[in-house]
């Protein structure tokens, strides 16, 4: 009996990982807040007949006995992330601390309703795990599951992982991978920068108050999607701001996090007349192919009480204006792969300072000196102060046994090979590196759309060749 159809057929492997995904986001999870969906984690897992436990950073782990004939196989570490990133729609009214993703299928894919990013990274990638165990259909040698938080906010559940809980196992396969087909065997590394500075003002001057709203970008991934030529209102409605004759900022915000591609921004300003946004819409028609749905609109509002200090205002402008944004440099090694990156992801007021996010990734460390350089000379220079975490790269290696065996299996389930290269994204096998060199590591995934935006949707049909590709290195193995 061939692997698809001991699983139930492709109706039956689609259900299961939905309704099992579905069980998963029953409570919100945004980063350093899964203490419910841990929860569920070891409810799913008590009930497979198995004892979890969870460390002090909330990370869960459970060991899998070896189906009976399989217990000389290498053990495998089955590993994933529990938190996701909460991307909200405007005006939604959708409280990521407080409301659950609602789940829907529609048009074939799996997707949120449209008010939040839908959490199947890496969710998704967990509930084919989790329901693949509960089929007892799998025959597979002694295995480790491994769920950690905090990732989406530079691995730092990874980063408490005891390395007793990687002992032992000759091979960790993350399934924190977008791109179905792909076995990922290297990923960069990554420099997460808060920048702040106490908000100067004065009293507004008598003058009308205006608003500018940028809306309806794509975003997106940081990592992942920073190469498709997506716009960045915060630095559109930046450099537009940086022109306006006589504008007095009263107010600029925009974005999400340091690791998403922001969607939106909006000032509010003090003009005698009200702004012309031609430029700002010259600059919005460059990215009518990548980001076709982000308009600026132009209204009058309420007059705020107080306006930036012209001297904050230049440094804030200049600051913003200088911070890089987009693919700095393409990876010479692996073709097509970008190399070293930057995304500004989010300003705004947190109470009297204005706060500045900025991602930087990259696969070689001098790239991402250079950057860092940049940033913090720009930040010297403008009265901003930081604050930087990180982690290190994954280096890859084209030779992986793990990915070889995934490749082969893969060819037999499918007759399509794996494309074995890295990635411009943090992975926690980075951290996992440095914890137990000995491991051979790879990461797969599920296919996923648009991750870190309200557009993140997951095709149905490919979970059945997802659960295969799982399935069938578990055996063979």
């Amino acid at each position: 009996m061939i692997l698809l159809e001991r699983l139930g057929g492709r109706t039956t492997v689609i259900d299961g990982i939905v309704n099992t995904f579905v069980r998963l986001s029953r409570h919100p999870h945004p980063s350093h807040c899964e203490q419910a969906v841990g929860e569920d984690f070891m409810e799913y897992l008590r009930a497979l007949g198995l004892s979890p436990v969870r460390d002090g950073a909330g990370n869960v782990m459970a060991d899998v006995p070896a189906t009976p004939g399989r217990e000389g196989a290498p053990r495998l570490i089955l590993q994933g992330h529990m938190d996701m990133v909460c991307a909200v729609a405007p005006h939604s009214g959708f409280d990521p601390l407080h409301d659950p993703v609602s789940v829907v299928t529609r048009d074939g894919y799996l997707r949120s309703d449209g008010r939040s990013s839908l959490g199947a990274d890496n969710n998704l990638g967990n509930a084919v795990v989790l329901w693949l165990l509960s089929t007892g259909q799998v025959r597979h040698g002694p295995l480790r599951l491994l769920f950690t938080t905090a990732e989406e906010v530079g691995l730092e559940g990874a980063k408490q992982v005891s390395p007793d809980w990687l002992a032992g196992a000759e091979c960790l396969l993350n399934t924190d991978g977008f791109h179905l087909g792909r076995a990922i065997v290297g990923s960069a590394g990554g420099r997460r920068e808060t920048w702040t500075r106490l908000v100067e003002t004065e009293p507004a001057p008598a003058l009308p108050a205006w608003q500018i709203d940028l809306a309806g970008g794509l975003g997106g991934h940081s990592g992942d999607d920073i190469n498709r030529g997506r716009s960045n209102p915060i630095k559109l409605l930046s450099a537009w701001l940086a022109g306006l004759p006589g504008g007095r900022v009263a107010l600029l915000e925009g974005g999400l996090t340091h690791n998403a591609i922001p969607s939106w921004a909006r000032a509010v300003v003090f003009c005698q007349t009200e702004p012309q946004l031609t430029l700002l819409e010259e600059a919005l028609a460059r990215y009518r192919e990548t980001d076709p749905g982000l308009t600026a609109v132009c209204r009058p509002v309420s007059a705020p009480e107080r306006v930036w200090q012209p001297g904050f205002q230049a440094h804030v402008l200049a600051f913003l204006n200088g911070l890089y944004h987009g693919v700095y440099a393409m990876d010479p090694a692996f073709p097509g792969v970008v190399g070293s990156s930057a995304n500004l992801g989010r300003v705004v007021r947190d109470g009297d300072a204005l706060q500045v996010c900025a991602f930087l990734r990259a696969a070689r460390v001098t790239e991402e000196e250079e950057m860092a350089r940049r940033h913090e000379s720009l930040a010297h220079a403008h009265g901003f102060t930081g604050t930087v975490t990180g982690y290190a790269g994954w280096p890859g290696q084209r030779d992986n046994p793990l990915a070889g065996e995934m490749d082969r299996v893969f060819r037999a389930q499918t007759g399509r090979g794996l494309e074995i290269g890295t990635v411009h994204v943090g992975l926690e096998p980075s951290v996992f590196r440095a914890k137990a060199p000995e491991l051979v590591m790879v990461s797969t995934g599920p296919e996923i759309l648009d991750a870190h935006s309200v557009d993140e949707r997951a095709p149905l049909d490919a979970l059945p060749e997802y659960a295969l590709l799982l399935a069938g290195t578990l055996e063979a193995l």
